[in-house]
């Protein structure tokens, strides 16, 4: 998800794209001239911790919405704190993950922008993000992505969840029957 955020960002920059091509040196330099510029590691944690809190904001409600728990467990401040320490060491799992592998993500974005766009192109781009506008959509993207990310979720993925949960009963039953015929699956032989 953070490349491609990386990625649109770029494509924001420049309209036309190169065919992928394999990286060469000229344009690994480039590429890692690039992410300095945008400050691609901190822009990552940046938008990370954004998104985190954009998706777990909330996710006793979402919860509760979709009846996997009694509603009166959110007002409840024991369950709070139980959902707050949850939240909390995820949120730190993943903080502490991406920081030990932050060089070797930052290798692979520069691989990635390596291969798909040329020296020209990257040098339009690194122009583009020394201007004041680019430094202004640099320090935005972390809350516009993840304000984007929660309209797809409230938008898409609340109805395919939905659909996906309706559709759960048949799925169970017919893998059920399934699992009957199949004693090798864990089924028992009818």
């Amino acid at each position: 998800m953070i490349r491609q955020i990386l990625i649109a960002a770029a494509l924001v920059a420049t309209p036309v794209v190169a065919v992928a091509q394999a990286p060469t040196a000229a344009t690994t330099a480039k590429a890692r001239e690039l992410l300095a510029v945008m400050h691609a590691d901190e822009l990552t944690r940046k938008t990370l911790a954004t998104q985190m809190q954009a998706m777990t904001g909330g996710l006793a409600q979402r919860l509760i919405a979709s009846s996997q728990l009694p509603p009166e467990m959110a007002k409840d401040p024991e369950f709070q704190a139980i959902m707050q320490r949850y939240l909390d060491h995820v949120m730190n799992a993943v903080t502490a993950s991406f920081n030990t592998k932050m060089p070797e993500l930052m290798d692979r974005m520069a691989g990635i922008y390596a291969r798909n766009f040329t020296v020209a192109q990257m040098s339009d781009m690194i122009a583009f993000y020394r201007t004041p506008t680019g430094q202004v959509m640099l320090e935005k993207m972390p809350v516009v992505t993840a304000e984007g990310a929660t309209a797809g979720r409230d938008v898409a993925m609340g109805p395919a969840m939905k659909a996906a949960q309706e559709a759960l009963p048949q799925f169970m039953s017919e893998l059920k029957a399934w699992t009957d015929k199949h004693p090798q699956a864990g089924g028992t032989k009818q």
